[in-house]
């Protein structure tokens, strides 16, 4: 709520002016009655054409200024309203961008998806709402009660007990329907988790035939959120039959007692006009009073819902000093020379809280110039290792030293700056070729980025499209093969300099002469301190430095090629499904 209300207030003349002529406008519609009861009794009983004519000439003046505080009122609300969801949108982006990988696998992208878009907006619909009617609702109802006691005090205590029975009524419906409606966000959460699954695995789904059970699932997820809006619908649609119930019953009432008083000479048939126009006035007003505090609390479950992830920050920064405080005192003798580049001492990392460790017990180190590979098949710990390295999953046991400094001690700048990723799946975002290009070295001249290219074997299918480094990027790349794909990620990554070079399984989709001839390029680049190759083919690993050997989250084999098939059981293995005896 600090965090809306700081928003709010970065527009604090205008988020005021929105309410204040909200009132203002009230103001001039509570006349409007007693200006009607002044022209029936003063001017049509009467036969008096100048007060009509003024008193029609006055409404209509009523009207005009109404109107002109209604429309800088709602212009101001909706100004505020979109700010606050700018405001919130570009927070919450920046915030989802800075989480580490642990974090979003655990809210899940779906959720955040929902949370920047449908949340935000609930929260933007919610202050544009609150801003034009808070204050002139509740300001039309207590006037109207106020003018009605002007007019007769025994009649306006009827209207009070309206208000008692009316206001029990919203807020006993609001008590109810207030955890529905977070129930109603989880599961409009579940079901644009399934629509992006089935979005971006369409391919897969038509592959496996399983359209009608992807269907059948949606289908019942679809059913249980209508079910579940149903529910509070019904419940919601109490309150306005309800509502007009409890007021026709009041205009009856005013209706039987005034009637008396008029007969009695101690009232007017103006009067009973206003009167009964105060009573409608109260009913609309209650009942946009009703509808405005449910929006209320749907923008409160959505805002509740949006600060759960602005509340994650904390909790993983907590997570990453308790964890150093931990082992500071228990890692004494790492290496704080400059010459070794990486470090790693008894590191263990868990995705979860079951205790069950993606990788433990994780020793090696790498000099400065020398090429890593890490073999081992799927589930192996293998990309665990790399996002360690990388600074993806903060929250880990043990040590790892880049360069003779503590990996946490690094600002995130630094350390994203030192390392080029190409990632296993390839990403490429929507823009041009060179948009793309230039994601690590913004500044980086079109030579360059054309000597990415050429290494990256990329070169000449983008020759072939004739469009050059202007060449149009559809989302995530899908104008381009998966192989095509792969080698413009990699591309990316050798523009401008970089202390590690890591491929997570890059080249996973090239055929086996492109990737021969990638090694060969990547062999020869020399603006990286250390390349790192993440592979599950022995032909991509076997001619560096160092290869470790991973399995079930263990480190099992570590040396040169030649060194770990004599000392390596599953390494000999894996290069014997892959190679003849002869091309060990």
């Amino acid at each position: 709520m600090k965090r809306l209300l700081s928003y709010i207030s970065e527009l604090k003349g205008k988020s005021i002016i929105a309410p204040l002529f909200k009132c203002l406008e009230s103001l001039f519609e509570l006349f409007v009655p007693m200006v009607i009861s002044y022209m029936i009794d003063s001017g049509i009983q009467k036969g008096n054409t100048v007060i009509i004519w003024r008193s029609l000439f006055l409404l209509l003046f009523l009207a005009l200024i109404g109107l002109s505080c209604a429309i800088v009122a709602q212009y101001f609300a909706a100004e505020v309203a979109m700010h606050v969801g700018q405001s919130y949108r570009n927070a919450l982006f920046h915030k989802v961008l800075n989480l580490s990988y642990r974090n979003v696998d655990e809210v899940g992208s779906a959720s955040l998806l929902t949370r920047l878009g449908p949340d935000i907006f609930q929260i933007e619909s919610t202050v544009n709402m609150v801003l034009r009617l808070f204050l002139r609702s509740p300001f039309i109802v207590f006037g109207a009660v106020i003018m009605a006691f002007r007019i007769s005090p025994s009649i306006s205590l009827l209207f009070i007990l309206v208000l008692v029975l009316l206001s029990v009524l919203i807020f006993g419906i609001m008590l109810i329907t207030m955890p529905l409606y977070k129930k109603i966000q989880v599961v409009l959460e579940k079901i644009t988790k399934q629509v992006r699954e089935n979005i971006l695995g369409v391919r897969v789904i038509r592959a496996f035939y399983r359209e009608k059970k992807e269907e059948e699932g949606f289908q019942k997820s679809n059913e249980a959120y209508t079910a579940m809006q149903v529910k509070v619908g019904k419940i919601s649609s109490l309150l306005n039959p309800l509502s007009m119930l409890i007021i026709q019953l009041g205009l009856m009432g005013i209706l039987y007692f005034s009637s008396r008083l008029v007969n009695d000479g101690r009232l007017f048939q103006g009067n009973v006009v206003a009167l009964t126009n105060y009573m409608s006035q109260i009913l609309a007003e209650l009942l946009k009073l009703a509808n405005l505090i449910i929006l209320i609390l749907k923008g409160l479950a959505s805002l509740d819902r949006v600060e759960e992830v602005f509340a994650i920050e904390n909790e993983q920064a907590e997570e990453a000093s308790s964890d150093l405080s931990r082992q500071s005192g228990s890692i004494d003798n790492a290496p704080n020379d400059k010459e070794v580049a990486i470090h790693f001492q008894n590191v263990s990392f868990s995705y979860g809280n079951n205790g069950e460790y993606a990788v433990s017990d994780l020793n090696f180190s790498v000099k400065k110039g020398e090429s890593l590979g890490i073999i081992g098949g799927t589930g192996s710990g293998k990309t665990t290792l790399i996002s360690l390295l990388a600074g993806f999953y903060p929250g880990y046991s043990g040590e790892v030293r880049l360069f003779g400094k503590n990996r946490r001690n690094y600002t995130k700048e630094e350390l994203y700056s030192s390392i080029a990723l190409v990632p296993q799946k390839a990403v490429l975002f929507s823009g041009t070729l060179r948009d793309n290009l230039l994601w690590r070295e913004k500044n980086a001249q079109d030579k360059e980025l054309w000597e990415a290219l050429d290494m990256a074997c990329a070169k000449e299918f983008i020759e072939e499209k004739g469009k050059g480094l202007e060449l149009p990027v559809t989302e995530e790349g899908k104008n381009f093969s998966g192989g095509q794909r792969q080698r413009l990620c990699i591309a990316r990554a050798l523009v401008g300099e970089a202390k590690f070079l890591i491929l997570d399984d890059s080249s996973s989709a090239l055929d086996f002469a492109t990737e021969r001839k990638l090694r060969h390029t990547l062999s020869t680049y020399k603006r990286v301190e250390n390349k790192i190759i993440i592979s599950q083919r022995v032909a991509s690993i076997r001619d560096l430095d160092k290869i470790i050997v991973m399995d079930q989250g263990k480190i099992v084999g570590m040396g040169r090629h030649k060194e770990l098939l004599e000392s390596s059981p599953i390494y000999k293995e894996i290069c014997l499904s892959q190679l003849k005896k002869e091309e060990l």
